[in-house]
Parts: C-alpha cells; sequence; structure tokens
C-alpha cells in the first residue's frame, strides 16, 4: 500500500471535495428554490384581482428575472401569460407562452405543455391569425385522445373554418363523426361537415 499511499490520499481528498460541492451546489439549489417559491406566494394575491393585473405582473417579471429556470419562476411565466391574456394584450401573452413552451421543451416534467399550446393558439385566434392559432393547435390534436381530444378536434375545426381551410375543416369535422359519443352533437357536425366542400367549385365559362 506504502508506494500507493500518496495516490490514495490524492484521490480520497479529491472524492471529498467533489462530495462536498455537490452538497454544497444541492444545498444551493434548493435555498434557491424556496426563495422563489417564497416570492411567487407574496404574488399570488394579486393574481385573482384584475385591477392590480400591471402590478401582479411586475413582480413575476422580478422574480423570472431574479430566479431563472426555477419551478417557481416557470410557474411565473405561467400566471404572466394568464393575466396578460385576460387583459387582452394577446401579443405579450403569445410571447410569454411561446417562450415557456420553448424553455419546457420535451422534458416537460410538470406536464403543462397541453396547456400552454391551447393558451398560445388562443391568443393567435384573439389577434385574428387564423391559421396560426390552427397550425399550433393541430399537433396537440394529434397527441391526445378521449373527451380532451374531441373538445380539441372541434375547435380545431372551427379554427380551419375561420382561416378559409375548408378542406382541412372538413377533415376535423369527419374526424368528429368518426368518434362521435354524444349524439346531440352528431347533427351540427353533420352540417358543419357539409358546408365544407371537397374541392372549389370550377369557374364558369
Amino acid at each position: 500500500v506504502k508506494p500507493y499511499l500518496k495516490w490514495l490520499v490524492i484521490g480520497g481528498v479529491t472524492l471529498a471535495l467533489v462530495l462536498v460541492g455537490w452538497g454544497g451546489y444541492k444545498f444551493w439549489q434548493h435555498n434557491r428554490e424556496a426563495r422563489a417559491q417564497a416570492a411567487l406566494e407574496q404574488a399570488r394575491p394579486q393574481l385573482s384581482q384584475p385591477d392590480r393585473a400591471e402590478e401582479a405582473i411586475k413582480a413575476l417579471d422580478a422574480l423570472i428575472r431574479d430566479y431563472p429556470a426555477t419551478t417557481a419562476a416557470r410557474m411565473a411565466e405561467l400566471f404572466k401569460g394568464h393575466l396578460l391574456y385576460q387583459t387582452k394584450k394577446y401579443a405579450d401573452a403569445a410571447k410569454t407562452y411561446e417562450k415557456l413552451r420553448s424553455a419546457l421543451g420535451s422534458k416537460d416534467s410538470f406536464g403543462w405543455s397541453p396547456f400552454v399550446t391551447e393558451s398560445l393558439s388562443y391568443c393567435y385566434e384573439d389577434q385574428g391569425d387564423y391559421p396560426k392559432a390552427a397550425q399550433t393547435l393541430k399537433p396537440l390534436v394529434n397527441q391526445t385522445s378521449g373527451n380532451y381530444q374531441t373538445v380539441l378536434l372541434a375547435r380545431l375545426a372551427l379554427l380551419d373554418d375561420k382561416a378559409g381551410n375548408q378542406k382541412e375543416a372538413k377533415d376535423a369535422w369527419q374526424r368528429l363523426l368518426s368518434q362521435a359519443q354524444n349524439p346531440a352533437l352528431v347533427s351540427y357536425w353533420k352540417e358543419k361537415l357539409g358546408r365544407s366542400p371537397d374541392k372549389a367549385q370550377p369557374k364558369k365559362n
């Protein structure tokens, strides 16, 4: 052992320093998350008071700036997008939701992506950009199932109809009919399907 004692000591010291550093980092991270959560709780009462929306957005912006990439900061972005939408600042709300959706990426441990995507499509719809609203919503429709997919599919059909995408609208109404669970809606969907032509009518000479 003696010839290797020096290296054993160096290795042991290095391992100890790594463990101490890792423990310190985890403690700092936990403490940072706790402070971010406390800041969010302080701003939370303002979120349900429409007359204090501007004040609440400023508090959320400060939290996002001071504690980036924390869980509380992600929640603050979600709340900010909602407040901007409620105050009819649709373009700003869309930017907030786009940023949050990009940050969540494919590793959405919170399960927020469907809600964020749907909210983003509403922002585009209320700006009158129906093609973009439909384009945003369509991937979500294909990723969902059951009653939630039915609700999204009906909205997608309406958006495509407003955007003038008659073929896409017809495809959506047809999908709804094929998976219809509520007989009361069948006649409505058939009516919508009947108004969606297969192709444009040829011009008369």
